[in-house]
């Protein structure tokens, strides 16, 4: 009896714990949202980029 009310307590607990950590999560994408963009577009270039250097490679070994 004691596991199953430690086991429904932990999961409670996990929810409250989890919801707040999913509110702030989105309270700073909202707050950050220009910086967000910004670490994308460099994200974006970065892979680019590094595809770009795969294909040169790849085009100079055939």
């Amino acid at each position: 009896m004691v596991e199953k009310n430690n086991g429904r307590v932990k999961r409670v607990l996990l929810f409250i714990i989890g919801t707040i950590v999913l509110i702030l999560g989105i309270t700073f994408i909202l707050a950050w949202w220009n910086f967000i963009v910004v670490l994308l577009k460099g994200s974006l270039g970065i892979i680019f980029a590094l595809v770009g250097l795969f294909m040169l490679y790849a085009a100079s070994k055939m």
